[in-house]
């Protein structure tokens, strides 16, 4: 309750802000995705959102920067918000706002966290949270962004390497587990 209030009193404010200062413009792709969402429709929507913001192959940059820069605003819940709370999204009219958490002092666990957003806003702009199903298909968007099938499959190992692993966590910025589990779900181990 109290990440949904402190969520009102930011649509309030990025509204009354809007009327004074010329905010960027909302860039998001156009995309109609099923109802049943699949692999293919994840990294179809990743492409389109990397084609239109211009990102190129490789690591991506500061992804709140590029949020920030597409016209998504993004804030930190307040120090007192419950820590269950991870991270939410929402739209103040047509403006997209990502809250994440402030709890999270990990890099690669704030990137991970604002990607996972990013797929909520354009996966399910509509659909109420917390279903594992939409969860999933969240998460499975930050790793697509963040650790794109066609440039990652052939430098993960085939078994357990730590020193390739911690190799490739500094070169995508993302953390052990997202890579570990990002190899599991590629069928690479």
């Amino acid at each position: 309750e109290q990440a949904l209030a402190y969520g009102e009193l930011c649509l309030e404010l990025v509204s009354l802000i809007g009327d004074y200062v010329e905010l960027p413009e909302v860039l998001l792709p156009d995309v109609s995705v099923p109802d049943e969402i699949n692999e293919s429709d994840i990294q179809d929507t990743v492409r389109a959102v990397k084609n239109l913001w211009g990102v190129d192959v490789g690591p991506v940059p500061s992804v709140v920067q590029l949020l920030e820069a597409n016209g998504v605003i993004v804030m930190r819940l307040p120090k007192g918000t419950d820590p269950r709370v991870d991270a939410f999204s929402t739209y103040a009219g047509k403006r997209p706002l990502v809250f994440l958490s402030p709890h999270v002092n990990d890099r690669a666990r704030g990137r991970f966290e604002a990607a996972h957003e990013l797929g909520h806003l354009l996966l399910h702009p509509d659909t109420e949270p917390g279903s594992k199903i939409v969860e999933s298909q969240a998460h499975a968007f930050a790793a697509e962004f963040l650790m794109p099938r066609e440039e990652i499959i052939d430098q993960l190992p085939r078994r357990i390497d730590w020193p390739r692993f911690h190799e490739l966590k500094r070169h995508w910025g993302v953390s052990l587990k997202s890579l570990v589990y990002r190899a599991k779900t590629l069928n690479v181990i």
